[in-house]
């Protein structure tokens, strides 16, 4: 006898056909469910059920199964699918992966739904045949929608569990298996109670929980499918899609529930409250101006006048000369000259003011505006900015009436350079985008106008140590003199070399004046001018605040990346060795240097370090003092570490005004007292 049994196709060995028969027999439902009441009789010593009769025409193409295999897993099959194949599917149902509710599942159902295809004849079964078994369906289909009960008791697929959610949407016309002509002998346990057509039907929890706790029974099993007609395909039932599960809508609630609401933000109403509470104030500052002052003064107003008028209308004292000039160049136009005897009649200046106010509503924007029409500079008025030259009226003003610059008034030669100085503090504090052009977003940001305020409130100018103290002023300009040696208030290479006996490196020298830090055009003639020097001397002095570390990360870096490399550090360093070695002195060499300064400013990047690193360190005048300023290296290296943690308890006191206050008290003492720097 032949091993072997050749099919239509290819031969099948005996063995395996019987074991895919016996395969499929152990997954059909009614053997199970044989199986498990014959069990429960055993245990219980009832009856025994009555045997299945099977058909005795049972195909094994392809068998369903290439290998014994357990039921935690889908089978494989063992035959390419081949686009000309009849066997397209093993079930007419739809199946879900994993038996997860969601759009993954649907969208499986969709490939599988639209994988079907008409097939006339499987297995050799006749189209008559499958009428005749579609006859049986209709009589056997009320008794087929039982309880959900009936599935806890017998395994399932993950095709029946979409089954039984179809069902529910499409009771009149219930999706069901159609069954092969083995199954048709096949007698069905009936239901416990009746089921009525016009009834929804719901599932139980007790379905549901059976359905988890059993997961063999969740697997698709291999079944033998009669292929429907040509016409059954064209009336196939439509799916509608289910109810949202408890768990899709818990996401969806959950998700729903995280979302927050952003509260409003524009408030069209309050706009216009503002508006009108705006010109109630404008109008209570002009009342106040006119019967205080104008009334007194017969409706004519003198330069002089103007300091009252500023704090009338809520403004500092010290802005009074620029109010006044940009008032009358607004009156009598930008060509007039003005004189002492030049006065201001209340009209012209409430057309003024309220011109003012109309589009800057707070001292900020006013101070540029009135700066900007104070100006005798060329730009335009309409800009948003100031810049070095739109100051000289505004200072001149301080000079010649604040009480603690008296002595200054009669030195009229030093007035450019003390206007010169503080402005250029002012910029160097403030201009952070170093532009030379000083926004009005700076300005807010910055204590320059606060610092004003202060001026008609302290009579020692010297105790405002930001920009106005005449002592810092006096330092600068004195070290600015002693390397000066023309006296053309230009400095070049050689004699910025010679600042503070030649402490700073050569190498950093050129660096300056490369044009690293700054592009004027006497810069690139090899010149510093006297605001120039301003910088430097603050950003020498002063190593730890953001303008210096800029100031000098911008001479270090220099292939311009934004980064302090290796070979960049040991560039500079190279010439404090020389200078060292030239002295005597004991020098660390430069990989134990590195490490040093590594440890000290501790980059984020390893090896490299950026300008955000230097400005989170404490501690940035001890890392450049060690490449280019050999004498504050070695008076670090001699120091106490701890001195230069900060008392929390004293008032922070910078380090440009330690220096300023020391070097204004050698100074003194050196001139006997003399506060005029040209002599001797």
């Amino acid at each position: 006898m032949s091993s072997t049994v050749t099919t239509e196709n290819s031969p099948i060995p005996i063995a395996k056909m019987v074991n895919d028969l016996f395969l499929q027999w152990l997954s059909l439902p009614d053997t199970r469910t044989s199986l498990s009441a014959a069990l429960n009789s055993v245990r219980t010593n009832s009856k025994m059920p009555d045997p299945i009769v099977y058909s005795k025409s049972y195909s094994a193409r392809g068998g369903g199964f290439s290998k014994s295999q357990h039921f935690d897993s889908p089978p494989v099959s063992p035959v390419p699918r081949a686009p000309s194949s009849p066997r397209i599917s093993s079930s007419t149902h739809y199946s879900l992966s994993e038996s997860i509710p969601g759009p993954s599942g649907l969208n499986e159902e969709k490939k599988q739904y639209a994988s079907k295809k008409i097939s006339p004849v499987l297995n050799g079964s006749p189209t008559s045949s499958i009428d005749q078994q579609q006859t049986s369906i209709e009589k056997q289909s009320t008794a087929k929608l039982t309880k959900y009960e009936a599935v806890s008791s017998s395994p399932s697929s993950p095709t029946d569990n979409i089954q039984n959610r179809s069902s529910i949407n499409n009771i009149i016309t219930p999706s069901k298996d159609i069954p092969s002509k083995q199954s048709q002998q096949t007698s069905i346990p009936q239901p416990a109670s009746n089921f009525s057509l016009d009834q929804p039907l719901k599932p139980t929890n007790a379905s549901v929980s059976s359905l988890r706790e059993t997961p063999n029974n969740n697997l698709s099993s291999a079944k033998i499918i009669p292929a429907k007609t040509p016409s059954e395909q064209i009336a196939r039932p439509t799916l509608v899609p289910s109810k949202t599960t408890t768990q899709t809508a818990g996401k969806v609630e959950e998700r729903q529930n995280s979302v927050e609401i952003i509260p409003k933000f524009y408030f069209p109403d309050e706009q216009l409250a503002a508006v009108s509470t705006r010109d109630a104030l404008i109008s209570t500052q002009l009342r106040k101006a006119k019967d205080e002052l104008f009334t007194t003064k017969n409706d004519k107003l003198r330069s002089e006048d103007f300091g009252k008028l500023a704090q009338l209308i809520d403004l500092s004292l010290y802005w009074k000369a620029p109010l006044f000039r940009a008032c009358v160049l607004d009156a009598l136009g930008s060509k007039a000259t003005i004189t002492p005897n030049t006065t201001l009649a209340y009209a012209q200046f409430e057309s003024f003011w309220k011109k003012v106010c109309k589009n800057n509503h707070d001292n900020a924007l006013k101070f540029i505006y009135i700066l900007i029409h104070s100006s005798t500079s060329t730009l335009s008025m309409n800009r948003q900015y100031l810049t070095i030259d739109d100051w000289d009226y505004f200072v001149q003003d301080i000079i010649d009436t604040h009480p603690g610059l008296k002595f200054l008034r009669d030195a009229r030669e030093f007035h450019s350079r003390y206007i010169k100085t503080v402005v250029a503090r002012v910029f160097y504090n403030c201009n952070r985008s170093w532009s030379t052009k000083l926004t009005v977003q700076e300005l807010r940001r910055s204590n320059f106008l606060q610092t004003l305020d202060r001026l008609q409130e302290e009579e020692d100018i010297n105790r405002i140590h930001d920009y106005f103290s005449y002592e810092h002023f006096y330092v600068i300009y004195c070290k600015f003199w002693d390397i000066d040696t023309d006296h053309d208030l230009l400095i070049n290479r050689d004699d910025l070399a010679k600042h503070n006996g030649g402490a700073i490196s050569n190498k950093m020298i050129d660096r300056i004046f490369s044009g690293a830090v700054s592009n004027s055009p006497n810069m690139k003639e090899g010149k510093m001018s006297y605001y120039e020097f301003v910088w430097f001397l603050i950003s020498e002095e002063d190593k730890c605040s953001p303008t210096s570390i800029e100031y000098w990360f911008r001479c270090m870096d220099i292939d311009g990346d934004g980064i302090l490399s290796m070979y960049e550090l040991e560039y500079f360093y190279q010439e404090q060795v020389h200078k060292m070695e030239i002295y005597g002195i004991e020098y660390m060499p430069f990989e134990d240097c590195i490490c040093q300064m590594l440890d000290l400013v501790k980059p984020e990047d390893e090896n490299k370090i950026r300008l955000k690193d230097l400005k989170r360190c404490k501690l940035t005048n001890i890392f450049f003092d060690t490449f280019f300023n050999l004498e504050k290296y070695l008076v670090n290296e001699q120091k106490d570490p701890f001195s230069n943690l900060k008392d929390p308890d004293t008032p922070e006191v910078s380090d440009w005004v330690k220096y300023a206050e020391t070097e204004y008290d050698n100074l003194t003492h050196e001139d006997g007292g003399n506060d005029d720097p040209d002599d001797g």
